[in-house]
């Protein structure tokens, strides 16, 4: 059994008939057709739906006007990992030619297991309906739903769930009327190829994907580890990251994944130092976490004794601050099928006691693939309940000021469809949603897209502090580099780690708070500052770059371009979703392998770094730096204005303080933000734009004015710059520069 990302979402093995296998016959034409019945049934028995479809086409040459061969054929493709949509003739064949008065599943009158039996049983009207329905044919769905429920029997478990599929279709007229604006793309060629590419997960920061495919590895160790039940290579984790010009890199194998089967992605920690992973353990399905310690993933440990149970747990979601976990599982005592439950971290640092999520998210149908919101408060999951169109769809969910959930909302058509619609994750501005889909026009079975989702669904009560760490040029940065968050009125710290290779950190903030930053490299301080975060609901971007060497002020380039490329997290542009034929994937087959596509292998990796709990329980104690400075100036721009007074007496009060610390002490350390509001601008294109620009200005000016006091600008390093687009969203009221005013500004420090 693997993990239910596509083929078991498929199935309903709980419903599928039981196949029997048939002694061997002898004699004759008799014995090859008996045989290949045999094999066939076997076939369905194993779930090998796909092969069996084949077996049962084979016989049905033969005898094409047999119904109960064309309904073979059809439940195969309706349970088979890939193959739903050829399924429909099948069935519609097998519907028209059946007989009147049989087909009530083990009843008198159809024999599922004779290779003899003709007719068809009372369920194929249901299959029927079910392949009318994935082919939006609503009107015939519904006629063939209604048969089904008139003509079976009080007992036929099949019964419940064409009631339920007059419930689909009716949800889906609703939701296919009413079309949101959703801009759909592919995240294109560098990730997706022709081998299935899906459940993507996306970092906070926004520069790394991790997500699961069946494609050959680079080193071709795959090439005949075939998964019989998909004909495809086993189910492997990869992941692509984000380069300074904003471009995904060629996706690279984590060193976690196993020789032989399943290993799937599940979620990642905020700070992306944790991954989340399903694992297939002989059946039963747990949920595993690996740690980042340098540039390799440690090998999986399974979670707590109460989240993996025997029972079936599929997918997980870690909330922001680490403390609670959301996770799927099928165990007893939920509302039905798949549930969604939550665990929370103890003083002890264990986990809870599990606790379903209650009614109003869960239903007596399956739930999965939950994600929750950097926010702490949005959660996406989807749910074969509810008003779901069809399959499982993808709905949104908000927890109230009460603890309690809000009534969940279907996310909406066209991002769901009448098939299986499910692992959705957003990025933290919740402006962009990634997804896979098997959808016309992809590079191959599966891909994985992206949807941009109107401002106003954009995520409030939330900032994020995210950036590089630049160490000095030819030096890579040292596995001891960490900054520390404090919050000053509390008291409490945090600690983020960089990535390695690149000095990306991210570091989640609740609004309306002091903060001191410490960035320290073997325990020393090399950068620290205090910041505060804007009391406002809206979204909250802040991005700054430190340089643990501080570059020299007049540089030849500007500050945007220190070093080249776009902010971290920049979002890619995609390619907009057009119907063409897709590149079928050969089973087994052989793809190709670019220079840039490698593995990450497995190496002596550096010590862990402590967590904040191993800390404070060794007694260690964070002493807060002191981030004073000698000199600060603070200008509030008007709408679209990016210039200095330089006559302003604030100006020269703070050129004049500038030029006293170059008198007094070798390098003055210099530190610049820039702020834009959220109101449009077409002067600059873009509120990121703008915010650079002023940056820029105010740099030229303080050279300007150091080199007209006849000093020399080598003696001016900057150490941090930091640029945000920030305050409340945009409602068309641009005149009201008291509301928007507050933040359009730049500041230069100095000390």
């Amino acid at each position: 059994m693997i993990r239910p990302i596509y083929f078991l979402l498929a199935m309903i093995p709980a419903l599928a008939p039981v196949m029997g296998v048939l002694a061997q016959p002898s004699g004759g034409a008799e014995v090859a057709k008996k045989g290949s019945f045999d094999e066939a049934s076997r076939l369905m028995e194993e779930k090998l739906y796909g092969p069996a479809a084949e077996e049962w086409k084979a016989l049905m040459a033969t005898d094409p006007e047999n119904s109960n061969l064309n309904w073979k054929v059809g439940e195969a493709y309706m349970l088979s990992y890939n193959e739903k949509y050829k399924a429909l003739p099948y069935l519609e064949k097998a519907a028209a030619t059946r007989g009147k008065g049989y087909g009530a599943l083990n009843s008198s009158g159809y024999d599922p297991f004779d290779p003899k039996e003709k007719n068809a049983p009372a369920q194929v009207d249901y299959w029927l309906g079910k392949a009318y329905h994935l082919n939006n044919e609503f009107d015939k769905a519904d006629a063939a739903y209604t048969k089904f429920i008139a003509e079976a029997g009080d007992k036929n478990d099949f019964k419940r769930l064409a009631s339920r599929g007059l419930e689909e279709t009716a949800n889906a007229r609703k939701l296919m009327a009413d079309p949101k604006q959703y801009q759909i793309n592919n995240v294109g060629p560098v990730i997706n190829g022709q081998y299935p590419d899906f459940s993507p997960v996306i970092s906070v920061d926004g520069n790394a994907v991790y997500f699961t495919s069946r494609r050959i590895r680079p080193d071709s160790s795959n090439l005949d580890m075939i998964d019989p039940a998909a004909g495809l290579p086993f189910e492997n984790i990869y992941v692509s990251l984000k380069d300074r010009t904003g471009k995904w890199q060629a996706p690279e194998l984590l060193n976690i994944n196993p020789v032989i089967g399943h290993l799937a992605t599940v979620n990642v920690s905020a700070d992306g130092q944790t991954l989340i992973i399903y694992k297939d353990d002989d059946g039963d399905g747990n949920l595993y976490e690996s740690k980042l310690v340098g540039e390799i993933w440690s090998d999986p440990v399974k979670m707590g004794s109460d989240i993996n149970t025997k029972s079936w747990e599929t997918h997980g979601a870690l909330s922001a601050d680490g403390n609670t976990f959301y996770f799927v599982s099928n165990r007893n005592g939920g509302q039905g099928g798949r549930d969604i439950y939550r665990v929370v971290k103890l003083p002890s640092g264990e986990w809870s006691k599990a606790q379903n999520l209650g009614n109003t998210i869960n239903t007596p149908y399956d739930e999965d693939g939950v994600f929750i919101h950097p926010n702490g408060r949005t959660m996406y999951f989807s749910s074969k309940g509810h008003n779901s169109m069809g399959g499982f769809d993808i709905f949104t969910t908000e927890m109230q000021d009460n603890g309690r959930w809000s009534a969940p909302t279907n996310i909406g058509y066209p991002l769901n469809t009448v098939d299986d619609d499910v692992f959705f994750v957003t990025t933290a501005d919740g402006r962009r949603g990634y997804f896979s889909s098997d959808k016309m026009g992809g590079y191959g079975e599966k891909d994985i897209y992206f949807v941009d989702f109107p401002e106003e669904m954009g995520a409030e009560g939330l900032a994020v502090l995210k950036g590089f760490i630049i160490p000095p040029p030819g030096q890579p940065l040292s596995p001891t580099t960490v900054l520390y968050v404090t919050d000053k009125e509390t008291g409490e710290v945090r600690s983020y780690k960089p990535r390695q290779r690149d000095g990306v950190y991210v570091a989640i903030l609740a609004p309306c708070k002091n903060y001191n930053l410490d960035y320290r490299v073997d325990g020393k301080t090399v950068h620290t500052e205090d910041i505060f975060v804007e009391c406002e609901s809206a979204y909250q971007e802040i991005n700054k770059e430190v340089y643990l060497n501080p570059v020299e002020l007049d540089g030849a380039a500007s500050i945007v371009d220190l070093p080249k490329g776009a902010p971290p997290g920049s979002k890619e542009q995609g390619e907009p979703v057009q119907e063409k034929p897709g590149v079928v994937p050969v089973p087994g087959g052989k793809t190709d392998v670019t220079a840039s596509e490698k593995t990450v292998t497995k190496t002596q990796p550096p010590a862990p770094a402590k967590t904040d709990a191993e800390r404070k329980e060794q007694g260690e104690k964070h002493v807060t730096p002191d981030a004073t400075v000698a000199a600060e100036y603070v200008k509030f721009h008007g709408y679209n204005q990016t210039a200095i007074g330089t006559e302003d007496a604030n100006w020269k009060e703070f050129i004049n303080k500038v030029l006293a610390l170059m008198d007094k002490q070798e390098k003055v350390d210099l530190i610049i933000e820039s702020s834009a509001s959220h109101v449009p601008t077409k002067t600059y294109g873009t509120n990121d734009k703008l915010s650079n620009e002023r940056m820029e200005v105010a740099r030229q000016a303080l050279l300007d004015a150091v080199r007209a006091a006849g000093k020399d600008t080598k003696n001016l390093m900057l150490s941090s710059v930091k640029h945000l687009v920030q305050g409340p969203k945009y409602r068309g009221d641009y005149k009201n520069t008291e509301k928007y005013g507050a933040f359009q500004y730049v500041k230069l420090k100095a000390r």
